[in-house]
């Protein structure tokens, strides 16, 4: 008959107590594990661990449908099922294409988008039809972090070896100090049945570090064009004082609402339609989900 002594008692006690996360590839982002272990949590190890102790798992990659159908009730995975569904770009455009032709203008807050070459013969049928085509985007479907992407004004221009989603590009967006900027919001979806999400009350905005034009001269600067940070951590210009922008190439969103309302713009009133927005994406997702 085994003899259990006080310590093992003990630890039997701390593992009821202490809440276990998983990860399950290198690439999980180092903040993610400080953070949990400064809340107290410990991380899991698949060598002396049970699978039924963790309590979230967490991966960067995607999930199988079969990683959540073995999930305890006290288990969590930090992706939902079916994600890609908004995730890449050209899922994104077509569940969005598919609920305009349901519900109408109410999500008209998509330029004009075709996925390459799937809908080549609509996208130049499109282009045929305008008088002035202007400047178009190009974006790789499944990529991050700027890669691949270039911009457009002439048919000749459009070379790509995979996958490309197209959009007619926004030619006067709004600027600070004459810098192009997007926001980089988190939202975290807890159920889907009832759909309940939550928003963070900050986040990030993210400039370029040139300065915008729309001088079709100008297509090759990337950073004019893009925000992404990936690409302009590299800019000559990144730590120069720049108009209204300042050093670097982030703002805190609370800065830019701060920022807003000094000049006689109503936040709330810009961040309730972007709410909408963020609700109507998610609820392209929503009837996928088992």
């Amino acid at each position: 008959m085994p003899v259990h002594s006080a310590q093992d008692d003990e630890k039997k006690d701390d593992d009821n107590t202490v809440i276990y996360y998983k990860c399950s590839e290198t690439r999980v982002p180092p903040v993610v594990r400080r953070v949990l272990n400064r809340k107290g949590w410990k991380e899991w190890n698949k060598d002396t661990d049970p699978e039924e102790r963790w309590s979230l798992h967490w991966k960067s990659g995607r999930f199988k449908l079969s990683d959540w159908d073995r999930c305890l009730p006290h288990q969590r995975l930090n992706h939902c099922p079916k994600s890609s569904a908004i995730t890449k770009k050209d899922n994104l455009h077509r569940n969005i294409k598919r609920l305009a032709g349901s519900y109408g203008p109410i999500y008209n807050f998509v330029p004009t988008t075709f996925v390459l070459p799937n809908e080549y013969v609509n996208f130049m049928r499109e282009y045929a039809e305008q008088e002035d085509p202007g400047i178009w985007i190009c974006k790789p479907s499944d990529s991050s972090r700027g890669r691949g992407i270039f911009l457009i004004s002439d048919m000749s221009q459009l070379i790509y070896d995979q996958q490309y989603v197209i959009q007619q590009y926004m030619d006067r967006p709004l600027l600070l100090g004459g810098f192009k900027f997007d926001l980089r919001l988190y939202v975290l979806i807890t159920s889907f049945h009832p759909m309940r999400c939550f928003l963070f009350k900050d986040g990030l905005v993210r400039f370029a570090t040139d300065k915008y034009s729309n001088d079709k001269a100008s297509l090759n600067n990337l950073f004019s064009h893009l925000t992404n940070s990936s690409i302009n951590k590299h800019s000559p210009s990144l730590n120069h004082h720049k108009d209204t922008v300042g050093a670097g190439c982030k703002w805190s969103l609370s800065h830019l609402r701060r920022y807003l309302r000094e000049h006689g713009v109503d936040d709330h009133y810009v961040f309730a339609r972007i709410k909408n927005i963020l609700i109507l994406t998610v609820l392209a997702l929503w009837p996928k989900v088992p």
